[in-house]
């Protein structure tokens, strides 16, 4: 064999040797934080939202939870679900949903977020809160994301219609469901995150970003002179009357933060891209940081590869406005990136420099996960896997409580609980 085909060969055995090696066998790298930047989107919506505050009567969210109409859910020792039943974690404080919306194939529960998030002081007025956000699984119509509002003093909630403000063809202020794409025959925003952070609910919306709600702009149709709760067939402004869905209360988009590029794609099957723009799957607040950071992370089917277990970045907040701090070309950038030590993450949040990670795996049946991790750019696990309930999602942390709190999302196993940090 002459040299050169010997040389050939050589590369193509190499090759061969490279290619059977397992994707694992890849190590980690940080992710770059040029992929973790978004620009201010939807400067019209403040507009619209005022024309509609014009026509509709509007109530606090104080008031929201005192006249909340879930008051048949379970509570105390009544509040129970199977999801609990492998939990190996102790359970500090729990919440039911009630029967209808716990055994609902419509609606699906999220993101969680609570008044400790929002407040230094961790009250509203004088109540305390938990909210919880769902997405309509339903295509026709979509109905897109609703949020509840819990009274942590009673346990009722209230349901509150998430809303989309466009002016009509008519000149009239109007809205729809929060749908991706968002105009069109779009299915429903996942809404995986929330977080409530002052006068504002920060919403993930998978592929396109962060969407901004007002918690000053709850509107109430069923005391509007021209609202109408008992058709749950239509949305918006329809021959000069509003109407909701059958939702007495709706809060409509006031900003929007969005990838530069637009709608950003990703393999199917819940897999990831290892760079590029980031999946918006799940959201937490960290106020431990300074700045308050807001953390969003991807949620990853197993790939066989680290760099491709999902990423977690933080994004700095304006404590005094509640809104995001921007640079001084206006766009949004991430403070820290870091790489996931696993795939399959429900939820993650930071707090006094230490990750928490829930995490599924096991279906309708099998435990979700829970456990600590450190590390900068790439986090690694620390301390015990605890087993905790079926079907974990969302978490977010309760300072001087010291909870973390969780929801599940399986229908008729629902529950909402919290756990001492591990």
């Amino acid at each position: 064999m002459g040299k050169r085909h010997l040389a050939t060969a050589l590369a193509v055995a190499a090759g061969l040797v490279t290619a059977a090696l397992p994707a694992s066998a890849a190590a980690a790298t940080p992710p770059s934080l040029a992929d973790f930047q978004l620009e201010p989107t939807n400067a019209d919506l403040q507009g619209v939202v005022d024309q509609l505050d014009a026509e509709l009567p509007k109530l606090g969210v104080q008031n929201i939870l005192e006249q909340a109409n879930r008051d048949d859910a379970p509570k105390g020792a009544d509040c129970t679900s199977p999801a609990l039943a492998p939990n190996t974690r102790p359970v500090a404080r729990k919440f039911c949903f009630n029967k209808g919306d716990n055994d609902t194939t419509e609606w699906y529960p999220q993101g969680i977020t609570t008044v400790a998030d929002a407040q230094d002081d961790q009250h509203w007025g004088t109540k305390q809160a938990i909210l919880v956000s769902w997405y309509d699984k339903q295509t026709d119509p979509v109905k897109g994301v609703r949020v509840s509002f819990l009274d942590t003093d009673t346990g009722n909630y209230q349901h509150v219609l998430l809303a989309y403000p466009y002016i009509n063809s008519y000149g009239n202020p109007s809205y729809e469901p929060v749908t991706t794409p968002q105009a069109g025959d779009g299915s429903s925003v996942h809404a995986g995150g929330i977080v409530w952070y002052g006068n504002y609910l920060y919403v993930v919306d998978t592929r396109r970003g962060i969407r901004v709600f007002d918690m000053r702009y709850i509107f109430d149709i069923k005391s509007a002179a021209n609202g109408d709760v008992t058709d749950s067939s239509q949305i918006g402004r329809q021959s000069g009357t509003y109407y909701s869905y059958g939702y007495r209360y709706i809060m409509p988009q006031v900003k929007g933060y969005s990838n530069p590029g637009g709608l950003a794609t990703f393999p199917a099957d819940n897999k990831c891209n290892a760079s590029g723009p980031q999946k918006f799957s799940y959201a937490s607040l960290d106020r431990s940081s300074t700045p308050d950071v807001l953390t969003t992370g991807e949620y990853c089917a197993d790939q066989g590869d680290p760099n491709l277990n999902g990423r977690v970045a933080q994004w700095p907040l304006d404590g005094n406005s509640g809104l995001p701090q921007l640079d001084s070309h206006g766009m949004w950038r991430a403070a820290t990136a870091h790489r996931l030590p696993k795939p399959r993450v429900q939820g993650a949040l930071s707090t006094g420099g230490s990750w928490y990670l829930s995490s599924t795996g096991g279906g309708t049946t099998g435990p979700g996960h829970l456990q600590a991790a450190t590390g900068d750019g790439v986090l690694q696990p620390s301390g015990t896997e605890y087993d905790v309930a079926i079907g974990v999602e969302d978490l977010s942390y309760w300072p001087g409580r010291d909870e973390l709190w969780t929801v599940t999302e399986h229908d008729t196993q629902r529950i909402m609980y919290s756990t001492p940090l591990p």
